[in-house]
């Protein structure tokens, strides 16, 4: 297996990098999972609760979770309730530098009624909970029990997540060069999984990896890039597989930068460029333009409240102009002896993000707004300026899950963090729908409310959407059983994998 970064630490809520999360997801497990139809289904959990079943209660309030009894640590240590206990307890802890709290700091209290029982009491509803713990893989409470939470992320268990629970325990890892997990005979799931063992080579040049794709060096790899696509559609032993993404290319603005934090020059900056050009030639028509966080292919999605940026830089620059910022001598512009001139990180290493980012950088030049494409490595951006907010833009992706609250992550206000709220962005209007559409599980109210919120995250945008990724996922013929993630993580069945 091919990927095109190295994990940092393995487990997702301490995490930028899904990358991360995906290794982390082949040798540990959470209570349940999102399959390829964007359900929940069961993990370690014996069943998902729901109403009919008697897990979630009638108000909204109490989720149970019955877990199963056949389940081991890869150190043989037995799984219980106290290790759902204790992952949450971390999840909570002020000591602990997770990246979001929202939904979990809900939680008014848990009981443990035996080893393999634990309910969560909520103080309010939280319909998207399932979907939150379908991220969270287990932590070990007899390996971590005793580290003091403020130590507990640098310690070695989270390099290697060994112990952990899943169908793979890692038993290598080479910075900068392999990861190697072998199989876990006393996994739960009865004869899974069928793989022995999988190398995931770090290669981080995107050429590379897919010439190794074609020798046969590579049996698969994930988020391919468009520019790949032809490429890998020629090659006779490679199947490509591509699903529509959830989960949007954009430019992460930092609102707490006075010149950003002005709604007139985030407008221009969406009204600058144009979406359907880039996404209709420099991609080649693989993609779709993207303006906010929901995909259209999702249930609360609401095409008439969108506000879509239609490529209008007269416009852009008529948004600048009545905020005052005038072109200087050489374009671009100034008010008040500051500049329209920003530093834009991006993680090098694909050439393609570099033609967006000069198709991007060009036409905003032309509306007077400089942008000076910086790149940095993964641990700069999502270990330092992100989270710390040291930075002006920065061009990824957004994750994605099956609820349309994750967009919450990224809109609650700062007081409401830690959250991913990357940009600082904060819009009381908005804050109060979004918590008002996560304390219902009645569908018709939530798509309402998420209704105004795509109107209010569009007409007041905090960030630059581009465009909803294609999922290309090459594959050599001869590995079987993969199935595609539309929800999360790509190797959620990776314990059925097999080959021919």
């Amino acid at each position: 297996m091919g990927l095109h970064q190295e994990p940092d630490r393995l487990w997702g809520p301490i995490t930028g990098l899904t990358v991360a999360q995906e290794v982390a997801d082949l040798v540990n497990e959470p209570l349940v999972r999102i399959n390829e139809q964007l359900e929940y289904v069961p993990a370690l959990a014996e069943e998902v609760p729901s109403l009919e079943n008697g897990g979630i209660s009638a108000d909204g309030l109490t989720y149970t979770f019955k877990l199963r009894k056949d389940v081991k640590w890869h150190d043989g240590a037995p799984f219980t309730s106290n290790d759902v206990k204790f992952t949450y307890d971390m999840l909570v802890n002020p000591d602990v530098p997770v990246r979001g709290r929202v939904g979990w700091n809900q939680i008014d209290k848990v009981d443990l009624p035996d080893d393999h029982t634990i309910v969560f009491h909520f103080k309010t509803v939280d319909a998207p909970f399932l979907d939150r713990v379908s991220i969270v893989t287990i932590l070990p409470e007899h390996i971590l029990g005793k580290v003091p939470a403020k130590d507990l992320v640098t310690n070695d268990w989270f390099k290697t997540n060994n112990p952990g629970l899943g169908p793979f325990k890692l038993v290598e890892w080479k910075p900068g060069n392999y990861i190697m997990v072998e199989r876990n005979p006393d996994y739960y799931r009865q004869g899974e999984p069928y793989l022995d063992k999988i190398v995931l080579k770090i290669i981080t040049d995107a050429n590379t990896l897919t010439n190794q794709l074609e020798t046969g060096e590579v049996d698969i790899r994930f988020r391919m890039l468009n520019d790949q696509v032809p490429v890998v559609k020629q090659m006779p032993n490679v199947d490509l597989v591509t699903t529509n993404s959830t989960s949007p290319w954009l430019i992460w603005v930092n609102n707490q930068d006075p010149r950003l934090g002005e709604k007139n020059v985030r407008l221009a900056l969406n009204y600058g460029f144009d979406r359907k050009a880039l996404t209709g030639t420099l991609l080649k028509g693989l993609v779709q333009p993207a303006y906010d966080l929901i995909p259209p292919t999702s249930w609360a999605y609401s095409d008439s409240a969108v506000l879509k940026y239609d490529y209008n830089p007269d416009k852009a620059r008529q948004l600048l102009e009545e905020a005052g910022w005038k072109p200087g001598g050489d374009g671009i512009r100034e008010k008040d002896g500051q500049k329209l001139s920003f530093d834009l990180l991006n993680i090098a290493g694909e050439q393609e993000r570099v033609q967006i980012l000069s198709f991007i950088q060009q036409e905003w030049k032309d509306i007077g707004i400089a942008v000076n494409i910086k790149n940095a490595d993964v641990a700069t951006m999502w270990g330092n300026a992100l989270p710390k907010g040291t930075y002006d833009m920065a061009y990824s992706y957004s994750g994605r899950l099956a609820d349309p609250a994750d967009m919450a992550q990224h809109y609650l206000c700062p007081e409401k963090k830690p959250t991913t709220n990357w940009g600082r962005y904060c819009n009381a209007e908005l804050n109060d729908v979004l918590l008002k559409a996560q304390a219902t599980t009645d569908r018709s109210q939530r798509k309402t409310d998420y209704s105004q919120a795509l109107k209010v995250t569009t007409e007041d945008p905090a960030y630059v959407f581009i465009a909803w990724r294609a999922d290309h996922t090459p594959i050599n013929k001869r590995l079987q059983g993969y199935k595609p993630a539309t929800g999360y993580l790509e190797m959620w069945n990776a314990a059925e994998w097999w080959v021919k």
